[in-house]
């Protein structure tokens, strides 16, 4: 029988872009490993897909932020704050730690003002302790361990978001033997492909327009070269070989969207292996093999 506590146990909360959809919300991944519980990104609805997937709001105190896009950090106020609420739903004892690139100290003072008003009412009602409702910010400046604690290691690795984006961040997370690596936001880039070997489970944004597309919205083609096409991130699973390779962040803007079909065919030109499209509160056991739970079998009661 498998033991838990050798488990590395990873939830996508969110897998979506900016734009808003009901079934796809902002980038957000639990990991749980033995004791310790940290939240990678925390976009869009983090809060609402954490309630869904069975874990109280307070069930981490620490994040750990890839880059400053909005889908990326915007739920981390209602993190903050309906985190404190001493209730069975929330319930966390202390502050919410937050590593990021700089720039997090600016948010996490924001957040102390933005705050304000909830915090004195909810301290004015005896509700809470005010320090609960601080976020404390961790700087990293570069590539490396960001977290380590406990067997659980947590890697930064730089990669190329675009020219106004810098740094951004994908993650590799370590635990017991366990590999798992997510891209966050990148273009195709050498150094991910480098320190991604060796993953049990890979996951990378994708991004893909159609001519017509770009016809009628130039802009699209903006965002969309700020990502990985089909066949670079095709090559990036061929070099880097994972025992399973899925896809998020999947970019396939209108008005006339390329069909997912088409997108994986491109990405198959250059790789043959098991492709996995990922969708929130998926939940991948990482253990003795490699379960991916979809939701309505794996959320906690």
């Amino acid at each position: 029988m498998q033991d838990d506590t050798d488990m590395l146990r990873v939830t996508l909360l969110g897998t979506g872009i900016p734009n808003p959809h009901i079934n796809a919300f902002g980038t957000s991944t639990m990991i749980e490993a033995g004791d310790q519980r940290v939240l990678i990104d925390c976009g869009r609805g983090a809060v609402i897909r954490m309630a869904q997937a069975g874990f109280p709001v307070g069930h981490t105190d620490t994040v750990i932020l890839s880059h400053y896009h909005s889908d990326h950090y915007a739920g981390i106020f209602d993190l903050l704050m309906t985190g404190t609420i001493q209730q069975p739903f929330a319930n966390r004892g202390g502050p919410l730690h937050v590593y990021g690139p700089p720039g997090i100290e600016d948010i996490a003072a924001g957040a102390w003002q933005a705050s304000g008003p909830d915090r004195a009412i909810r301290v004015a009602d005896s509700e809470i302790d005010p320090e609960h409702m601080r976020m404390v910010p961790h700087v990293y400046t570069s590539e490396g361990t960001v977290f380590d604690r406990d067997g659980l290691k947590i890697i930064a690795i730089e990669v190329d978001h675009g020219d106004f984006i810098k740094p951004a961040y994908a993650f590799r997370v370590e635990y017991r033997g366990h590999v798992f690596v997510h891209s966050h936001d990148t273009r195709y880039n050498e150094n991910l492909i480098a320190q991604a070997h060796g993953a049990d489970v890979f996951v990378h944004e994708i991004a893909a327009g159609t001519p017509e597309t770009f016809a009628k919205n130039p802009r699209a083609k903006i965002a969309i070269d700020h990502h990985a096409n089909p066949q670079e991130v095709g090559r990036v699973f061929a070099q880097t070989k994972p025992r399973l390779a899925m896809l998020t962040h999947i970019a396939l803007l209108p008005p006339d969207p390329m069909p997912i079909s088409r997108m994986v065919a491109e990405l198959a030109d250059e790789y043959d292996g098991l492709v996995l499209v990922a969708e929130d509160l998926m939940t991948i056991e990482i253990g003795r093999n490699v379960t991916v739970v979809p939701y309505r079998y794996g959320g906690r009661p």
